[in-house]
């Protein structure tokens, strides 16, 4: 009997283990919108070399990478630095990512400005900005991972982050790499609909934040 209560409660701790790693992947992966970096992509390395092109992928990917996991790692240290709460960040992220869906389903929402984009046009190097940063590493992949991180309860679930992480990491990258195809099979119009697609599911996973960290706060207040 005691060994089918454990065998119940291992596929239960693995099954919990599986959720939250692909809660994490999808958050991750829809503020990182590959789909939506393709076209700022293939504009900034059309007059690169099939090299340069290679290695600024490379590199941008690496970059992002390492902001993204560095977040993810020091997260918790700099909310607890500034005294802010988990319950605060959830509800501040959420309002955060409910804007720039909104803002991304009526298609106002640009990741870099005209400005970053016409000045990286002339600059030798634009794997870090503004590839890798904002493009790829911007301010919602970033507040959704320190808000995913504050939803992990053990040191298996951060580990599960940083797989999430460069899981979509190795997604973008590969997306990147066969940029022309996605484009020329997708077009403008398919890119367009994955975009919207990837709105209304951050619009979803930042009403879910906003919904935990009230809940939360509201728990904290009436102890």
């Amino acid at each position: 009997m005691s060994f089918i209560t454990a065998l119940m409660e291992q596929n239960s701790t693995i099954g919990s283990s599986f959720t939250y790693l692909f809660s994490t992947f999808v958050s991750v992966f829809v503020m990182v919108d590959p789909f939506a970096a393709i076209p700022v992509y293939l504009l900034l390395t059309e007059r690169f070399t099939p090299a340069d092109v290679k290695k600024t992928r490379r590199k941008s990917i690496l970059v992002a990478s390492t902001i993204l996991l560095t977040f993810a790692i020091t997260g918790m240290s700099v909310l607890n630095f500034f005294g802010i709460s988990i319950s605060a960040l959830r509800i501040a992220g959420g309002i955060l990512l409910l804007k720039f869906a909104l803002d991304h389903l009526k298609g106002d929402s640009e990741k870099i400005k005209s400005d970053e984009e016409n000045e990286s046009l002339t600059k030798d190097d634009i794997s870090i900005v503004p590839l890798a940063m904002p493009l790829l590493a911007g301010p919602g992949a970033i507040s959704t991972i320190v808000t995913q991180a504050t939803r992990g309860k053990t040191w298996l679930d951060y580990f599960l982050l940083l797989i999430a992480i460069i899981l979509v990491m190795l997604v973008t990258s590969f997306f990147l790499k066969y940029s022309q195809y996605l484009y020329r099979l997708l077009g403008k119009t398919g890119l367009n609909l994955m975009g919207k697609i990837m709105g209304i599911l951050i619009a979803a996973i930042a009403v879910e934040f906003i919904i935990i960290g009230i809940s939360e706060a509201y728990r904290n207040l009436i102890k």
